[in-house]
């Protein structure tokens, strides 16, 4: 199925009603948007790992927004794309982690208007490490307009802030959102993000079936048990923070590669 999916991208302009969207647009600064259901997409920033955004659009005509891009110029070409596609009365987002793909867009989100909510602990460890994160990751990209890009990022955190312990539930006119911590894996704060009305997972850079990848900031021992925790969600979608989006066995499947990362 995927690989059909991605046969067919095409250069639909930027206010296409979401209704007649192609299952892949083209946007600018090489990203893409993918739709998964009816008012579910999956944000894609090319440039920047392949990393991802979820973006639901509610039935009181909310769009919800799961992580953010790297930086500032990938959120600017988001929140176009939101804007004139979704036509959205209100926009949330959540911070999955501390770490830039999950935070580095907050400067252009509260530019634009965006509710922004992060955990506690997401807050302390991006007050405490953002900005050198800022100067690690840029060297990381070949192409000196990436770098630059990443560098002229600022750290900016979340103005509404929830217990990472206790989680948090939105509630759009009935219909549920609800950010969960299940323990510490890719990072120390990861959180995941699910939608009960679409059975949908946003299991941020958590959900690794094939490689753990980054460990700088991983618990590797706890990474099974916390994927584990996952399976109290009844999912039929899951939406990881960097790659295609897949089902449920990509929670079996991280579960198995941690275990194997396990010391």
């Amino acid at each position: 199925m995927i690989p059909l999916l991605f046969a067919l991208i095409c250069f639909s302009s930027l206010n296409t009603n979401a209704a007649s969207l192609p299952e892949i647009t083209k946007l600018p600064h090489n990203m893409t948007a993918q739709k998964i259901m009816n008012n579910v997409f999956m944000v894609t920033d090319k440039d920047y790992r392949n990393t991802n955004v979820l973006a639901v659009k509610m039935t009181d005509g909310t769009v919800f927004l799961a992580s953010s891009p790297f930086e500032n110029v990938g959120t600017e070409t988001l929140m176009t794309w939101v804007k004139k596609t979704l036509n959205p009365k209100r926009i949330v987002t959540v911070n999955p982690h501390f770490h830039m793909d999950g935070t580095g867009g907050n400067e252009v989100y509260k530019k634009n208007g965006v509710e922004i909510w992060a955990s506690d602990l997401t807050k302390k460890l991006q007050l405490e490490f953002g900005q050198a994160m800022i100067g690690k990751v840029a060297p990381s990209y070949d192409r000196k307009e990436l770098q630059d890009r990443v560098l002229q990022s600022k750290v900016v955190v979340a103005d509404h802030i929830f217990s990472a312990k206790e989680g948090k539930t939105f509630d759009f006119s009935g219909e549920k959102v609800e950010i969960y911590y299940p323990g510490p894996a890719h990072s120390p704060d990861n959180v995941v993000v699910y939608f009960p009305k679409q059975k949908l997972l946003f299991g941020g850079c958590m959900i690794k079936p094939e490689e753990l990848g980054y460990l700088g900031d991983a618990d590797v021992k706890a990474w099974p048990n916390s994927a584990r925790n996952l399976k109290k969600f009844d999912v039929k979608t899951v939406v990881r923070g960097h790659g295609p989006w897949g089902g449920p066995e990509f929670i079996d499947k991280t579960i198995a590669v941690a275990e194997k990362g396990a010391p």
